[in-house]
């Protein structure tokens, strides 16, 4: 991936932020698995976030979350994780 790749599609989750928030409410755990890798083998995710309303500058999203995971994969050569949660669509 390019690094203008990669910033467009940070700029698509900074974006998507804000829909996310009144699509998602705290406390949710999301789970997503990689396709499988360069090995056939493949890495499992969970996480959630809780928090309590703070000013929009700190506020931390499950989509920033998942973002910052996804960085992460992409830095060690894994595909990215599609996050499902509790409702049947995806997160990112």
């Amino acid at each position: 991936m390019t690094d203008r790749t990669a910033t467009a599609q940070q700029a698509g989750v900074t974006e998507r932020t804000a829909d996310a928030d009144d699509d998602w409410g705290g406390g949710i755990q999301f789970r997503g698995t990689t396709p499988p890798g360069p090995e056939e083998g493949y890495i499992s995710m969970t996480f959630s976030i809780d928090q309590m309303p703070s000013p929009t500058m700190q506020k931390v999203t499950a989509l920033d979350v998942a973002g910052a995971i996804n960085e992460l994969l992409a830095s060690r050569g894994w595909p990215t994780i599609k996050f499902y949660g509790d409702v049947p669509k995806a997160l990112n």
